[in-house]
């Protein structure tokens, strides 16, 4: 199997929007269930083309054999005060799971935002998604608080925890 991982371009939108109804459908830990995530594959060529041209948010989409498996949102602020962080959205297929994808986009994150004059990376995960929290924590995300019932997922409130990696120096 080979991967790549590279920027995701407006002509991939229509992949991604595919690409997360079918993540969406697999796991209930995704901000949005399948027929929730309502996005016109016009929308998300128009967020992939500003963040092309933004200095501190990407949309970074992994590939098997040619085929979209996973994606990671690098979402920056326009805010001055905020301008040093950008918030996190990954997301990897089931049948891929285990494979490396996700720590592989993260990794690009990571090699890529101190260059965007990024200082951290945040994002947040729900506190029963151990298979995240345990890659997030290898790749040197730190839990920073929690929030109750953030989500209400199938009629059920979800707590999930706030994780950032810092870059020192």
């Amino acid at each position: 199997m080979t991967v790549s991982i590279r920027d995701a371009m407006p002509e991939d939108a229509e992949a991604l929007v595919a690409l997360r109804k079918v993540i969406f459908g697999e796991t209930d830990f995704m901000l949005y269930a399948p027929d929730e995530y309502v996005v016109s594959v016009a929308e998300v060529a128009g967020q992939l083309e500003r963040f092309a041209k933004s200095a501190h948010s990407r949309t970074i989409i992994a590939s098997s054999d040619a085929m979209p498996v996973g994606f990671l949102g690098v979402m920056g602020s326009p805010v001055p005060r905020l301008r040093h962080a950008a918030s996190l959205a990954l997301g990897v297929r089931r049948s891929s799971w285990g494979q490396g994808i996700g720590a592989g986009l993260l990794q690009e994150a990571m090699r890529w935002a101190p260059t965007a004059g990024l200082s951290r990376l945040e994002l947040y995960v729900a506190l029963s998604n151990h298979r995240a929290i345990s890659l997030y924590e290898r790749m040197g995300f730190r839990v920073e608080g929690r929030r109750k019932q953030a989500y209400r997922i199938n009629g059920a409130f979800v707590d999930d925890q706030l994780m950032a990696y810092v870059f020192e120096g």
